[in-house]
Formats: structure tokens, sequence, C-alpha cells
């Protein structure tokens, strides 16, 4: 009996030291590195607490821009920072406060409470003295400066809305143009055309002047007038022939002189003969004269047409543009 009370009693210690161990109290310190300061001077606050159960919380824990009441007096709070280390599976929270003071005396700090369950706990006090700065009393203490003039240059006149009337003359003008070109074009966006080619161009003009029946309503002056026209235009577009500024002998100058309408300038001889007989001596020709002077016309444009290439030809061509292409891709990427 007396064995087992003895081994009822080691258990029962063994338990109540175990439970004691688990529930170690939370350890709280607090110092500061300086204790006497002076006015608007900082200092480091440093407050540590070890809890086993990590449960527990501070009431009321300044943050950066917060500042500690001291009595009538008050501590600002510049900024917080927090550190966790762990040691045997505790953790210790580290806080460093740096503070700074303005208002000279001395000052305490109030303890820092942790709440951790049913208990509180609480930090030492802290006490910092602020000493007042001293004034030198042989310093002179000059007024303050008078307002200075600042020197204009000419541009600081100019009022800031004339930068809207600008913006607004500018929005104006492009208004004004995109309206011209809507009223000349029946769009904004002008389309390029594709130029026609001079016989194309050429047998279009001919089949219109056809149409007009010039010479069968009288007008023989203005039907030869617009058949030369035709020519001499179709003659600088597909021979590069200054036809338009030159005379009828010069025409078959050019004409003869050039291999591929050489065969054909007795063609246009024919045509400007009789167009200067009625333009300039006011010669009526004959019906039949009219139909062969137009094709006389028509038949010198379909001689000197540009004959069309190839298949064969064509196709060389075409590998001839690809790799001239080719080679100035090349060039522009060494360039």
């Amino acid at each position: 009996m007396t064995r087992l009370y003895k081994i009822l009693h080691i258990l029962t210690v063994a338990i109540a030291a175990s439970a004691t161990a688990q529930a170690a109290p939370v350890t709280l310190k607090a110092a500061i590195d300086s204790t006497v300061m002076e006015q608007g001077a900082q200092t480091m606050l440093r407050l540590e607490v070890t809890d086993r159960s990590g449960k527990g919380y501070f009431t009321a824990l300044p943050k950066g821009g917060d500042f500690i009441k001291c009595d009538t007096l008050s501590v600002d709070v510049i900024e917080v920072n927090a550190d966790t280390t762990t040691t045997d599976g505790v953790s210790t929270i580290s806080y460093n406060m740096l503070v700074q003071a303005f208002d000279p005396g001395v000052l305490t700090l109030p303890p820092f409470e942790y709440i951790n369950g049913s208990d509180t706990f609480a930090t030492n006090a802290l006490t910092i003295k602020v000493l007042p700065v001293d004034l030198d009393s042989l310093t002179t203490i000059n007024p303050l400066e008078s307002v200075v003039d600042a020197n204009y240059r000419w541009y600081d006149w100019i009022p800031d809305w004339w930068l809207w009337v600008l913006l607004g003359i500018a929005v104006a003008g492009i208004a004004v143009v995109l309206l011209l070109l809507y009223r000349k074009n029946g769009t904004i966006i002008v389309h390029k055309q594709r130029p026609v080619p001079p016989y194309e161009l050429a047998i279009r003009r001919l089949n219109e002047l056809r149409e007009r029946k010039l010479a069968e309503n009288g007008h023989e002056k203005e039907y030869y007038t617009q058949l030369t026209d035709i020519l001499r235009q179709y003659l600088e577009g597909r021979f590069a022939i200054n036809a338009l500024e030159m005379s009828s002998t010069q025409i078959l100058a050019s004409l003869r002189s050039n291999e591929e309408t050489r065969m054909t300038a007795e063609q246009m001889k024919q045509i400007l003969e009789i167009a200067d007989f009625v333009k300039f001596a006011k010669v009526r020709p004959l019906p039949d004269d009219n139909i062969k002077a137009f094709n006389s016309a028509a038949q010198f444009v379909e001689d000197t047409k540009p004959a069309e290439p190839q298949e064969g030809e064509a196709d060389t061509n075409a590998a001839k543009n690809a790799a001239g292409n080719k080679t100035n891709d090349k060039a522009t990427e060494k360039a």
C-alpha cells in the first residue's frame, strides 16, 4: 500500500510539472536606446514578446504615423518594423519602433499591455528626458527677404486660352479642306485612278467622236479638231512625241524618224493634210472624205498598238521582275 502511494505521488508530481512547463507565462521586454535626447531627435524603442501558445495579442500597438500619449506630452512614432525568431520551437516577436520627441521635458511612456486568454501582461514603463535646444543669443536673426520680381519673357504674356484658339482654327481649316474635297470628288477619300493606256484611251475617244456625228451635222471643223487632238495625245502617250506642241510638219518628221511609225507616216500625213485644209482653209470635205479620215485614224492606232507579250514571254518577264524584287530586298537588308 505504501509503495502504491509513492508511485501515485510521483505520477502526480510529473503531470503537474509537465502542465506547468506547457503553460509557461508570457515574457515581455521593453527597452529604449537613449533615455536622454535633444528636442526633435530620434531614438529606437524595442519591444519583445515570447508566447508559447501564440494566441496572445497587444491591446494597442502603435504603427507608423501614430503617437504615444505621455500625460500632456506625446511621442511621434515614425515607423515600426517587426521580426520573428524561433528557438526550440518557441517564437519570439521583436518590434523596433523609431520614435521622435518634439516636446521638451520628462516623458513617461505607458506600459504596453498584452492579453493571452484571461491573463493580461504589461511591460515596464519607459522614461525619456527631452532636452530643449539652446538658442545662441549672439546669432543675428535676419528678417525675411522681400518679394523679388521674376524675369518675364515675351511668351509669358500669351494667355493660355490662345492654345484653344489655335486648335479651333486648325480644326476649322481641316474641316474646310475636307468639305472642298467632298464637293469636288463626291467623297472625302480620293482614290488614285489607274492610268488608262494610250491605246485604250484613243479607241474610247474615237468611238465617242463617231457617236457625236459632228461631220454629219455640219460641224466639220470641230470634228477634225477633235480627231487630230485624239491622235496627238495618242502619239504623246504611246511614243513620247510632244505632238500637242508640234505642227503637222514636225509631227510627220518625228514619225518618219521613228522605226515603229515610219510605215504608218503616210496615213497620218493624209489625216493631217485634210484636217489643216478644213481648220485653216475652211474647206468643206465630202462625207466620204470624213469617213476615210476616221478610218485612217482608227487604222493608224491599230497598226501602232503595243504588241501583247506571248505566254512564254510573260512568264519570263514575271520571273525577271521577281528576281529583281528579291535583289532589291537583299540590298535593302544589307543597307
